[in-house]
């Protein structure tokens, strides 16, 4: 081999050498970072106590891991001794006695941390709920008056979204939220 070819081949191994020491000190002085996503998630549950024919203290916990805005529905309807729904409504004052908790009407709603019942036939906690954490009492308590062979139903449906963004709120349910206080869509009850 020449002297030349001798040369060429030697620049040529010192090349490779020092791009190789160089990727290797590059590799080893830069990091990798690993970014996990996770994903909150709200559950609504409806707390209550039972004690014959009275339910009392209905309050919505926030089971899920994401702070939450809930909204409960109230129906109060008849049942056959079967289990089926009847058609005849049991009147509030007559069939039964409901004492509420602290709820306002949509136009009088104006603070946080109190239930507002909306026209939509919701009722709006109207501050953001905490994972594990309760709304105030919604229902204080409901009696059954009289009964004539029916049994009389206080079901309690719940919904909720994250709280943030407050974008979330507005597009799912037609809220907005003001300075933290979540106002109810559609005006009073």
């Amino acid at each position: 081999m020449t002297k030349r070819k001798q040369i060429v081949a030697l620049l040529v191994g010192v090349l490779l050498l020092a791009s190789a020491a160089g990727t290797f000190a590059w590799l080893s002085v830069t990091g990798v970072l690993v970014n996990e996503f996770g994903f909150g998630s709200v559950a609504p549950s409806v707390d209550e106590k039972l004690n014959g024919n009275v339910k009392s203290d209905v309050t919505i916990t926030n089971k899920g891991s994401a702070p939450a805005y809930l909204r409960a529905a109230v129906d109060i309807y008849w049942q056959d001794q079967d289990g089926a729904r009847l058609w005849d409504e049991p009147v509030a004052g007559t069939d039964y006695v409901i004492e509420w908790g602290n709820v306002s009407d949509a136009s009088a709603s104006n603070s946080a941390s109190s239930w507002v019942a909306a026209s939509d036939g919701f009722y709006y906690w109207t501050s953001s709920v905490a994972p594990m954490d309760k709304t105030g009492v919604l229902i204080k308590s409901v009696t059954e008056r009289k009964a004539d062979g029916k049994n009389l139903v206080v079901d309690i449906s719940t919904q909720a979204i994250q709280s943030t963004p407050d974008d979330a709120v507005t597009e799912a349910w037609g809220c907005t939220v003001k300075d933290g206080v979540l106002v109810p869509p559609h005006g009073g009850a």
